[in-house]
């Protein structure tokens, strides 16, 4: 049971470099977006086959295919993955499926995903991008992570031109707003 343990913090540890290291990179004048067409429909049914069978599931409400965002989808990924592994993580199982919503609201593209989960209280929202920041100070094994999730997100967001935003109350659930550039 201790080699188990042991393996499961030094892959923790090991995300967490590749945060802190990813982070950095897109601070880094040369960290360049590698940008392309992407059909959002595509990328979101790519996620979402890696958390199937994750209760309480997510539900892709009515996604408009055809929409296409300019964006490095490596990065964009990223994003996507960061947001419903917490939306995820934060909703007990058998809460309301996590939903995806896509609006063309020119001049953006609106992503939201929405949970039924634990949510965040209004006076910890100011400080969730920061790095390291964590709403859950108690760093149990169920929560995991060392608030590097949301930072990375944010700072890959504004590389693109677009934003970030997160609409949560306490036992209500958390509403994450991601806008790209049309």
């Amino acid at each position: 049971q201790a080699k188990e343990s042991i393996t499961g913090d030094v892959a923790e540890m090991e995300k967490m470099i590749n945060d802190i290291l990813e982070t950095a990179r897109m601070h880094h004048l040369h960290g360049k977006l590698k940008l392309e067409r992407v059909i959002l429909t595509e990328l979101l049914k790519d996620l979402l086959s890696e958390f199937e069978n994750q209760p309480p599931g997510i539900q892709a409400d009515d996604i408009p295919s055809g929409i296409a965002i300019k964006v490095d989808p490596e990065q964009i990924k990223t994003v996507f993955n960061n947001i419903l592994t917490n939306a995820i993580k934060f909703s007990n199982p058998d809460s309301e499926p996590v939903r995806i919503r896509v609006k063309n609201r020119p001049p953006h593209i609106v992503v939201q995903i929405a949970d039924t989960g634990i949510g965040i209280p209004q006076d910890e929202l100011p400080f969730i991008f920061e790095p390291f920041y964590r709403v859950d100070k108690s760093r149990t094994k169920d929560t995991g992570g060392y608030g590097l999730g949301l930072s990375l997100c944010k700072t890959i967001m504004e590389a693109h031109g677009g934003r970030i935003e997160i609409d949560s109350a306490p036992n209500v659930g958390t509403t994450v707003t991601l806008a790209f550039p049309e």
